[in-house]
C-alpha cells in the first residue's frame, strides 16, 4: 500500500503515516518497494510466526487446517469474532480446484460466511441481531441473505446441527461448512471452516463433509480443555 492508502485506512494524516512507516521500515517491520509502496517486513513476519508457534489456539488449529487441506481437499480457515466482523487468523489452501486468497488479519462478513454464521449461532438472538447492524446486510452474491429474518433459520439449524453452512452466499461456486471452537470454560473462542467447490457438495455427501469440519473443531476444543460437547436443545 502507498502512504496515502495507509493513512486513509488507519485514519491518520499522510504526514504522520509516512513518519510511522519510515520508522517501521528502519526496524524492518515494513519494507518499501521500488514504487514507494509498503509491505510486511521480515521482522513482522518473524513476529507472526512466533505468535503461531506460541499461541495454543493457532498452533492446534494449524495442524487441523493442514489436515483438512491435505487429506480432505478443503480450504481451511480459522477466524475469531472482533466487533461486528470475522477476522481471519489462519488459512490453509488445498490443492483442489478453487483458490480463495485470504490474508491473516483481514476481515470478512458474519452473515454470509460459514465462520460468521457459526459464531452468530452461539449468541442470543438479540445479540446476534445487534452485531449484524442495519438491514439490509451487504449483498455478496445473489444467494446472500440480507435480512435477519431470512438468516435466523440458518442460525437455528446451525445450533441444532453443531455446524453452519454458506451455500454460495459469500462467493459464487463455493460451499463452506463452519463450526465453533471452545476453550476450557466452554466459551466460544473461534470458529473453523472448510470450503470446497459447490458442485462437489450433494445432499448425500454433506453429512460427511460436515463431520470432517466438526470433528476438527472438536479436537481443537478438547486440546484447549473444553468440556464435553453440549447437546442442542
Amino acid at each position: 500500500m502507498g502512504v496515502r492508502d495507509v493513512a486513509r485506512t488507519v485514519g491518520l494524516p499522510s504526514s504522520i503515516a509516512q513518519r510511522l512507516l519510515a520508522t517501521l521500515a528502519d526496524y524492518e517491520f515494513a519494507e518499501r518497494d521500488s514504487e514507494r509502496k509498503y509491505g510486511i517486513g521480515p521482522r513482522a513476519f518473524a513476529v507472526g510466526n512466533a505468535f503461531i508457534g506460541s499461541n495454543v489456539l493457532a498452533r492446534e488449529a494449524l495442524n487441523e487446517l493442514q489436515r483438512l487441506a491435505d487429506d480432505r481437499q478443503l480450504n481451511g480457515y480459522l477466524g475469531v469474532l472482533r466487533k461486528n466482523a470475522v477476522v481471519y487468523l489462519l488459512a490453509c489452501q488445498s490443492s483442489g480446484p478453487i483458490a480463495i486468497k485470504v490474508r491473516a488479519g483481514s476481515e470478512t462478513h458474519l452473515h454470509s460466511t460459514a465462520l460468521g454464521k457459526a459464531l452468530l449461532a452461539d449468541l442470543p438472538e438479540g445479540e446476534a441481531r445487534g452485531l449484524l447492524g442495519k438491514e439490509p446486510f451487504a449483498r455478496q452474491t445473489a444467494h446472500t441473505k440480507t435480512r435477519f429474518s431470512a438468516l435466523l433459520p440458518d442460525l437455528q439449524q446451525a445450533r441444532r446441527a453443531g455446524y453452519a453452512v454458506s451455500d454460495e452466499e459469500n462467493l459464487i461456486g463455493v460451499y463452506a461448512v463452519g463450526a465453533v471452537i471452545r476453550d476450557w470454560t466452554g466459551q466460544v473462542v473461534a470458529a473453523l471452516s472448510g470450503a470446497l467447490p459447490r458442485h462437489e457438495v450433494t445432499r448425500a455427501r454433506l453429512p460427511e463433509i460436515a463431520s470432517w469440519v466438526k470433528e476438527a473443531s472438536d479436537r481443537i476444543s478438547r486440546r484447549l480443555g473444553a468440556p464435553p460437547a453440549r447437546r442442542a436443545a
